[in-house]
């Protein structure tokens, strides 16, 4: 096993995040202008605005607090709300994998595994830069698999049982009943604006 000299510490990388935060602030500040503008009730521009304003300094926070650290005894993945620390002896295998969105585009992910092939923790490869992770797998010196080229998260669930979410091999059904949420909501508040205004 190849051993880490000093602390390998991998972090997210911050001026791609930044640009990704700058584009959602301008696009919630449009959604928000174009809510008041219309003939949209001033309770939507409040909801959305109020999404956004807690989702970007979330984001932010994030994108400041994630880290990954390696050193010769363990392995430290930290993000916002979360800090988990595993012993190095117990990472048996990592698992690479680019896993495509329903609406096309893929994100990377690795999965840390041990000796029975149960999920440690899985580092979400989309706030990382690529070589970063890859030198990672590099140092941890440990088996990596994966398939060959991006594959939906119900195809690497065939392969790789238990390491993808239902939620997230079934992204269909989540956006049906979120949607679903939404209108019910939308209908209630349409329903007391008009109570309100006879």
């Amino acid at each position: 096993m190849a051993e880490v000299q000093d602390e390998l510490v991998i972090r997210p990388d911050f001026r791609a995040g930044l640009i990704v935060l700058v584009v959602i602030a301008v696009a919630a500040a449009g959604i928000v202008a174009a809510i008041v503008i219309g003939d949209a009730p001033a309770v939507f521009a409040l909801i959305v605005g109020g999404l956004f304003a807690v989702m970007i300094p979330l984001a932010i926070g994030a994108l400041l607090s994630a880290r990954i650290s390696l050193t010769a005894h363990e392995l430290v993945v930290q993000g916002l709300f979360y800090r988990k620390r595993l012993p190095r002896s117990r990472i048996a295998e990592v698992v690479r994998a680019s896993i495509t969105a329903p609406r096309g585009g893929a994100g990377m992910s690795l999965f840390v595994l041990d000796a029975q092939r149960a999920l440690l923790v899985r580092v979400q490869g989309s706030l990382y830069p690529r070589e970063d992770l890859s030198r990672l797998v590099d140092v941890l010196d440990v088996p990596c698999s994966g398939p060959d080229g991006p594959v939906s998260a119900k195809e690497f669930a065939k392969t790789y049982p238990g390491l993808v979410s239902w939620i997230e091999q079934h992204p269909y059904r989540l956006a049906f009943v979120i949607a679903g949420f939404l209108c019910a909501a939308v209908a209630a508040v349409a329903l007391v604006s008009i109570a309100t205004t006879s």
